[in-house]
């Protein structure tokens, strides 16, 4: 369970609130009054959920009978079903309706522009309303009973999961004696009242059927609405629906993000200009290298044409015998020569030299094999390829073809 925030409005525009922590507990004995600027300051900044109760005697809540085959349509069917009900233009009210049970669907309705009045003030402030509901379907009931809270000007009853109501005071003792809801004697009748006179008068205004010798039992307890609020059960229709249905809280998103925001707007503004500069300088450093490179190559070519040096001169040298490359004979000689020295009997009749392949090719001769293949190990030890070739025994010598090549890194 999360923290949560039951505010209601009075009849003089205020509001009354009380909070309650993760375990379902009251924060403080007693609730407080003030306007919605006050409401949301006692937040301190948090993110709380807030249920928003409307006075019951602005809601009504009724049963209608559906066909269970168009549940998936009860938005749509429902304010059809209820207009020979409401004295009102049915456009102008919001219904929320609860659980489809055996063809019969529970219904909450009340004035829109009530609820959005209401909902606009909360909302301004930044609250997260994520709950209204009529006050007395907030209201706790022991035994499956009846809750009846008498306050100042006014009664608050609720009879059962989706019933209630809650009327003027000089109005309740003829609402209350014309009750006919049965209550076994499991049930509990709870009166609830600030003193021990208006307990005496609520339990007079019972109907008869609830004070019969074997009837429900009857509790008084000296206390107000906001004791008696059921802060572990979700309101049974919550009327946060539809046209008020929850939106994203743009708002508030706005106002914490906007001063990172412009922070952020600020560093990347400052990170453009500083990566513009650097480009500059380095647009310009680039012109002055390839200037550079202009001037060399036209000591070069004094005929030659501004552009492009490095791909002129490469275009220069590429026919030329060789290639653009730089020979690497004299890498291969020194290798195979400084390794021969080290294996005796080795005799080279000839050597041939490939440049587009990088390859020397040498026709030697040993006394064994176990000569040749150690001279070709002893090369390839030195860092290059070695490779013996055409192996074949010439007398009581062995000759072969060693091709030697560079270790190309890829």
């Amino acid at each position: 369970m999360a923290e949560k925030i039951f505010a209601r409005q009075t009849i003089d525009g205020l509001w009354q609130w009380r909070r309650a922590n993760a375990d379902g507990q009251w924060y403080s004995d007693v609730y407080h009054t003030g306007d919605d600027e006050a409401l949301a300051e006692s937040l301190a900044g948090k993110s709380v959920p807030v249920t928003l109760l409307i006075p019951g005697q602005d809601v009504v809540v009724c049963e209608l009978e559906v066909d269970a085959q168009e549940k998936r349509h009860l938005a749509k069917l429902l304010p059809f079903e209820l207009e020979e009900q409401v004295i009102e233009n049915i456009d102008d009210i919001h219904l929320a309706f609860g659980t489809l049970t055996e063809n019969r669907v529970p219904v909450c309705y009340a004035s829109t522009r009530l609820i959005a009045e209401a909902l606009e003030e909360l909302t301004a402030q930044g609250l997260d309303v994520r709950t209204v509901a009529a006050d007395y379907l907030c209201l706790r009931r022991l035994n499956n009973g009846v809750t009846i809270i008498r306050e100042a000007n006014r009664v608050v009853v609720r009879t059962g999961e989706y019933t209630g109501f809650a009327v003027e005071t000089f109005l309740a003792p003829q609402v209350l004696a014309e009750q006919q809801t049965a209550l076994d004697f499991t049930a509990t009748i709870s009166l609830v009242a600030e003193d021990e006179t208006a307990l005496a008068e609520l339990r007079s205004w019972l109907p008869e059927v609830w004070t019969q010798e074997n009837g429900p039992e009857i509790s008084e307890e000296i206390g107000s609405f906001w004791d008696w609020l059921d802060l572990a059960q979700a309101p049974s229709i919550n009327m946060r629906s539809g046209a008020f249905s929850r939106q994203l809280p743009f708002k508030r998103w706005i106002e914490l993000w906007k001063i990172p925001m412009i922070a952020v707007a600020a560093a990347y503004l400052i990170a453009v200009a500083i990566t513009f500069a650097q480009y500059q300088v380095a647009k310009q450093e680039q012109r002055v290298l390839v200037d550079q490179m202009n001037d060399v190559y036209l000591q070069a070519v004094p005929n030659g044409r501004r552009g492009d040096p490095e791909g002129a001169l490469r275009a220069l040298v590429k026919n030329l015998k060789g290639g653009a490359e730089p020979t690497n004979l004299m890498a291969l000689i020194n290798g195979v020569a400084s390794t021969m020295k080290s294996v005796a009997g080795i005799t080279v009749s000839s050597f041939r030299y490939n440049s587009d392949q990088r390859e020397l090719t040498l026709n030697i001769e040993a006394g064994s094999f176990e000569d040749l293949e150690r001279l070709r190990s002893t090369v390839t030890e030195k860092g290059f390829v070695a490779e013996l070739l055409r192996v074949e025994a010439r007398g009581d010598k062995q000759s072969a073809r060693m091709k030697v090549a560079e270790v190309v890194t890829p």
